[in-house]
């Protein structure tokens, strides 16, 4: 992962090699193989999701790739640079920790209301960036290869499930699991009402 600077902004530019066959068989049943979209273009595909539908977040700029024989070699995902922190470093060291817990419960209700399981919930995945228009946090999500999109509005199902497993663990040293889910809870009923009166 390197920044760039361009005339575009500052740009991340983060690139997965797959050098040797040995590196590229590891991996062929599930980024590498022929058929198979990069992890690279999984996590370009999902920010592409992310932004669509809550209308906020990293912004992709392009994904490339390289193949040998159906194989890649090489895969680069480009993004615009999100202002904000990991949140796993943030909570560490700030003081607004419920605030940053409602953000981010809000955030994880809306994501799981839209319907989206992402499969790689993880704190160092998650970035919170002041929003001053709104005096809170924006949140948003990167590194998300295994998501996968199903009928929006279900309050819970087998992969919301692991999601919070996932993620819960790595709360709980922070003393907000409780504010998050509360706030991930009420982020998911006010989609239900929004939808239901349209």
């Amino acid at each position: 992962m390197r920044k760039v600077r361009s005339e575009a902004g500052e740009l991340h530019v983060k690139t997965y090699d797959y050098p040797t066959w040995r590196d590229r068989w590891r991996g062929a049943l599930r980024f590498t193989g022929p058929g198979r979209a990069s992890r690279a273009t999984r996590e370009f595909d999902a920010l592409q999701w992310l932004r669509a539908h809550l209308n906020e977040g990293v912004e992709p700029v392009g994904v490339w790739e390289n193949r040998r024989a159906g194989f890649l070699t090489r895969a680069v995902l480009i993004t615009h640079t999100f202002p904000g922190r990991a949140l796993d470093e943030l909570l560490a060291e700030t003081e607004q920790r419920t605030d940053l817990a409602i953000a981010l419960g809000h955030f994880v209700g809306r994501l799981h209301a839209h319907g989206f399981r992402d499969g790689n919930l993880d704190l160092r995945n998650l970035l919170a960036g002041p929003d001053k228009a709104r005096g809170s946090w924006q949140i948003c999500k990167i590194d998300s290869p295994r998501y996968h999109v199903t009928a929006p509005g279900r309050r819970s199902d087998t992969a919301i499930t692991r999601d919070w497993d996932r993620l819960r663990p790595q709360l709980e040293p922070f003393g907000i699991v409780r504010a998050v889910l509360q706030a991930a809870g009420a982020a998911h009923d006010d989609y239900t009402r929004e939808h239901r009166s349209q």
